[in-house]
Parts: structure tokens; C-alpha cells; sequence
């Protein structure tokens, strides 16, 4: 679920006193502009993304630690940042509200490296309680990751099974990134207890990306290795149902849902070449398309005012962050100030003020930076953006960063639909 309610305390003071006229607005551009706050990186080292605005009044997600040797989730609070640590191991992070992974110290006995950080240690969903990871059970399996909660503590991811799953070999061999031999099945944790959720047809692994208030899911099924995300679906009710796609047969990503059960993600186009955000409401999908000059395109993120954001990217995935609203796709880098050092490369999150955070690049420190973006409702504190800003590509060096340390949504998307610019 995204579409929380409740400000950052740390900053409520950068908003403008007219919020509470605005908030039933939909000015069009260019007459509404954003605020930007760099939050830097804020364990010294140089990635840090920005992926929840809490209830509890502070912005949650994961930071690289100096030397970029490992990432650890973060909490950005109102006197300063939290180093959540691990349970053990070397990584950790915030992915989707207030739950995500965490390692533990201990090798995973069939060498499997489920989170993707190329350690091969057991790896553990974990959520946020009292502003410290608390470890969530497994489905029998050696490892978990939770992507999304909702506001009753229903937290949703994928855990590891203690079935082998043949499908997952590939010449008798395990398949990198994950190196996966057990059978990964949607799950649900709920009072400290995990429970899996149905399959859609005949697939045989899933997993389960964000949840809302109503305790309505989305996800995808299909196999272990070939076509893991070859259904969108919603589960409700304990029903599965098949959102549908936008024509290709591979990689359809649902990875977020509002109160009123619009859907947001990613659907490959017909080839499988191209991916493009959608919205899913009502029993229909829409392409959302790109910005212009752009060719692949995620949507991460819908608040209860049917907002998206999410990343748009060019051929060379160099990737602007975009909000959708009222039918258009508006680059977010076009309505900041104008004197801002950063390029805005990935929107994580937007709440139901309007508020965005996610991920920049300053081309001025060579860094990624983690941002949030606050509606200037009394219109421009300074100049905004030409409305063709220009598009900073990320250094070698950069990239490969963040392709390395990009934990999306979703711990199967990989590659370059998964919003993570490729080289």
C-alpha cells in the first residue's frame, strides 16, 4: 500500500500553510512545483534511496555504508538518521513500507544467495517495529524477503518453500542471481505467523509485492527461472485473479495498490523487448507510456489520489523520474528549482499529500543521493526547470553501483525492466 497519510515531522515546516486548501487541487503544470530536499548518503557511502513516508513520521529505506561494501537499512528521523543494521549479516534494507530483508551470519546451507548481494547468506524478511528489524518466520525454507505492508501489520513478500524446485536448475545447475533450489511461493505474515498464497493456473513459484488497507494483494506467478513473473495477479479474498498485461509474455510486475484498488507496476510491451508502467483499474490496463525520448518506463508507486511515479528511461537506460496525473507523464526534474544540483532518476514512493521521495544523482559529488520532494502549493520558491531538463547520464562507476546495490520491489525484478539502469 502507498498512500500514506502523515508528514515527516523532520520537515513538516518546509510546507507551504495553504496545504490543507490544496489538497483537493489537481493544478496543472507548469503552475505546481516541488520543493527538494537532498538526504543525502547518509552512512557514508555513496548510494542511498529513499522508499517509504512512514505513518510514524519519518522516511525509511537503505544506504550504502563507507566503502560501498555493504548497504544497511536506514531511517531518515526528525533529529538525524538510524542505522538499522542487520540481523547478522552484511546487508539489509528497507524495500516497500516498512518491511524488506536483512542477512543473518549464517551461510545458506544449499549455497543459495536469495537476496541477490552475491554473499550467499541465509537472508530473512524483516519489518520495522519500534524503529528496529524484527525477523519474520519462513515457509520452510532456508530464506524470505517481505516487499509492502499495510497499516494493520499484514506484511507480504516471497519465502523460500523446504520443497526443491527442479525448475529451478538449469543443466543441473542453480541460476545466478539467486542460485535458488527451493520453490519461492507468495507469502503473507500476520501476527508473527506466515502463511503462502494461492498460485494462478498452473505456475509453480510467485511472490507477493505490496498489499492495502482492505488486505488486497498483488504479485506475480509463473516458474522459478524462465518466466517468473508471467502473471500479474490480484488476490483478494483468497481468490487469484490474472490482471491481464499490456502483450508481451514475460515480466508483468504489479507493485503497488491503493485503497481503492488501482494497481500500478510494470508489463512488458509485445517481444518482451520493451517494459512500460501501467495502471490497472477496474478490470482494465492502461500503458502509461514514457516520457518523450524515452523507451522503457516502471510505475512504483499510486496514492489514493490515482498519482503515480515512478522511472522512465532511454535506450541507454538513463532513467528521469516521472509523476502521472490526470492522463499526463510529467518529468519531476522539470518542476523543481531551477538551482537544485540533482537529477532525479527514480521516484520510490508518493503519499496522499503529494509528497515523493526516491533516488537522484548529483553530478556535482559523483554520488546518488536518496531525495524527497515536498508540493509548493503557493507556487514556485524559485524558477523551475526548462521543460526539456537535461538528461545526466550516471558515470560507468555509478551505474555499476546501482545495479549492484538497487534492491527493487519485488525480489524478481532484475535486469533492465526492473528500473535499475543498466550499462
Amino acid at each position: 500500500m502507498n498512500s500514506r497519510m502523515l508528514l515527516p515531522v523532520a520537515l513538516l515546516g518546509t510546507l507551504s500553510p495553504s496545504l490543507g486548501v490544496a489538497l483537493g487541487q489537481q493544478p496543472a503544470a507548469p503552475s505546481f512545483s516541488y520543493n527538494v530536499v537532498n538526504l543525502g548518503t547518509p552512512l557514508g557511502g555513496t548510494f542511498a534511496n529513499a522508499q517509504t513516508l512512514s505513518l510514524q513520521g519519518f522516511i525509511a529505506g537503505y544506504a550504502n555504508v563507507t566503502g560501498d561494501v555493504a548497504q544497511h537499512a536506514v531511517l531518515w528521523l526528525q533529529n538525524g538518521t538510524k542505522d538499522l543494521g542487520t540481523l547478522g549479516g552484511s546487508n539489509s534494507a528497507v524495500l516497500g513500507e516498512l518491511s524488506g530483508y536483512s542477512e543473518t551470519a549464517t551461510p545458506d546451507p544449499l549455497a543459495q544467495d536469495f537476496c541477490a548481494i552475491g554473499t550467499h547468506l541465509v537472508c530473512l524478511a524483516m519489518t520495522v517495529a519500534n524503529q528496529n528489524e524484527v525477523a519474520l518466520p519462513t515457509l520452510g525454507g532456508t530464506a524470505a524477503a517481505a516487499f509492502g505492508n499495510n497499516d494493520s501489520g499484514q506484511v507480504v513478500g516471497e519465502s523460500l518453500t523446504a520443497t526443491n524446485d527442479p525448475g529451478c536448475l538449469v543443466g543441473g545447475q542453480p541460476q545466478p542471481p539467486f542460485y535458488q533450489i527451493q520453490q519461492g511461493l507468495p507469502a503473507v505474515w500476520q501476527n508473527g505467523k506466515v502463511s503462502s498464497l494461492p498460485l494462478f493456473s498452473s505456475d509453480s513459484d510467485g511472490l507477493a509485492n505490496a498489499n492495502n488497507n482492505l488486505g488486497q494483494i498483488v504479485g506475480s506467478t509463473g516458474d522459478c527461472t524462465t518466466n517468473p513473473a508471467a502473471h500479474a495477479v490480484l488476490w483478494n479474498n483468497g481468490q487469484v485473479t490474472d490482471l491481464g498485461n499490456l502483450g508481451g509474455a514475460k515480466n508483468h510486475q504489479p507493485v503497488a495498490i491503493n485503497d481503492l484498488g488501482q494497481i500500478t507496476g510494470g508489463s512488458d510491451l509485445p517481444g518482451d523487448q520493451i517494459q512500460h508502467a501501467f495502471l490497472w483499474q477496474k478490470g482494465v490496463i492502461q500503458d502509461l507510456g514514457t516520457l518523450p525520448g524515452d523507451m522503457f518506463s516502471f510505475g512504483n508507486s499510486i496514492n489514493n489520489l490515482g498519482q503515480v511515479v515512478g522511472n522512465s528511461c532511454d535506450v541507454n537506460f538513463n532513467c528521469r523520474a516521472f509523476l502521472w496525473q490526470n492522463g499526463k507523464m510529467i518529468d519531476l526534474n522539470t518542476v523543481i528549482p531551477s538551482n537544485s544540483t540533482l537529477v532525479l532518476n527514480y521516484a520510490a514512493t508518493i503519499d496522499d499529500f503529494g509528497i515523493i521521495a526516491g533516488y537522484a544523482v548529483d553530478p556535482n559529488t559523483n554520488t546518488v543521493p536518496a531525495f524527497v520532494l515536498y508540493p509548493n502549493f503557493g507556487g514556485f520558491a524559485r524558477a523551475p526547470r526548462a521543460e526539456a531538463a537535461p538528461r545526466v547520464a550516471m558515470s560507468d562507476s555509478l551505474r555499476t553501483l546501482v545495479q549492484q546495490r538497487m534492491k527493487p520491489r519485488g525480489a524478481r525484478r532484475t535486469g533492465p525492466n526492473s528500473g535499475v539502469p543498466q550499462q
